[in-house]
């Protein structure tokens, strides 16, 4: 199945967290499939997020530095000339190139169905977005008019 670079990230998002044994293997290797390599990486421009992790008491009370900031790679603390620490979040900087490039991803039954499982979810849910949209549709695909008139005669 062809899909975009907003595809890969939409679907990686709505990917179950728990699950069984088998699901999460098929997941993991799902997941390996739709991320991204490094190269893409440098042209998506991704930074992420880095915090000061200095803390001290100061009159019986817990201060933190409140340095934070989303840089390639971790930046020292100008104020503490510390390294400081990634915090998991990331911003990526999509060009319309990017955004409309396209990977060939190979799914089998299993996992085809683990992902249509969880769009149904997300859909049920209420968590789908616009950004969704185009990839819902390649899982579930819209009845052509003249079948859905055949079948309502």
């Amino acid at each position: 199945m062809e899909l975009t670079t907003v595809e890969r990230l939409k679907l990686l998002e709505v990917l179950p967290t728990q699950e069984n044994i088998l699901t999460l293997k098929i997941v993991r290797k799902l997941r390996e499939t739709l991320s991204f390599n490094e190269e893409e990486l440098k042209q998506i421009g991704t930074k992420y997020e880095f915090v000061c992790p200095f803390h001290s008491e100061v009159d019986g009370k817990s201060v933190s530095c409140d340095n934070k900031g989303f840089w390639p790679i971790a930046p020292k603390c100008a104020e503490h000339d510390i390294l400081m620490v990634p915090t998991g979040q990331m911003n990526m900087d999509f060009t319309p190139e990017i955004q409309a490039r396209i990977k060939e991803i190979h799914m089998g039954a299993e996992a085809t169905k683990m992902v249509c499982d969880a769009l149904k979810r997300a859909d049920e849910a209420k968590q789908l977005t616009d950004a969704h949209i185009s990839l819902y549709e390649k899982f579930f695909p819209p009845i052509p008019e003249a079948i859905e008139k055949a079948m309502e005669e």
